[in-house]
């Protein structure tokens, strides 16, 4: 049995599920008066996640069954096996470090821009469950099937709740106005 395969696709799995988790604290920290501790768990299980990739991707490195190379690795679309789908899990990661560097030093960029860059958020969740669901290795079974279809549920209707949410704001903003 190959340890460091299983550590990869247990380490890839819960990165995904961590970073829906911080995804959807994240939306629902905008409900009014349900704020609580959410924004903390939002943020630290942000951190987590990333935590996981990396070392989902690290552990690349060091492994017989299917070795990557630090350039396969690092430069999206490098890699021999899958480059697309490898590529596609590359860029999610830099925008999750994105998302996360700017959030650690919001007081530094400016809350304008840091909200310009949380919004990254939408795609690399989106790049994650692709890379994820046609790369996997377990994706072709039942349980990693329903795990990815339950997150994305979850998560579209979610961020469509949260568009509602915000348009509702915006209409009422506009009419204190007048």
């Amino acid at each position: 049995m190959n340890w460091i395969w299983i550590i990869i696709r247990v380490a890839g799995l819960a990165g995904y599920f961590l970073l829906t988790l911080s995804l959807l604290a994240g939306i629902y920290r905008h409900i009014p008066r349900k704020k609580g501790n959410i924004l903390a768990f939002h943020q630290i299980i942000g951190q987590v996640a990333l935590l996981f990739i990396g070392v989902h991707t690290c552990l690349f490195l060091y492994d017989t069954y299917q070795p990557y190379t630090l350039k396969s690795i690092l430069i999206p679309f490098a890699s021999p096996n899958d480059p697309i789908l490898t590529g596609i899990g590359t860029i999610a990661t830099y925008l999750l470090v994105v998302v996360i560097f700017t959030s650690d030093f919001m007081k530094e960029f400016g809350r304008s821009f840091w909200k310009k860059t949380h919004y990254l958020v939408f795609p690399l969740w989106i790049l994650s469950a692709i890379h994820g669901l046609f790369l996997g290795t377990d994706s072709q079974t039942v349980w990693a099937e329903v795990l990815y279809l339950s997150t994305t549920l979850m998560g579209v209707l979610s961020t469509l709740y949260l568009v509602i949410l915000m348009n509702k704001k915006k209409v009422g903003n506009v009419g204190a106005r007048q």
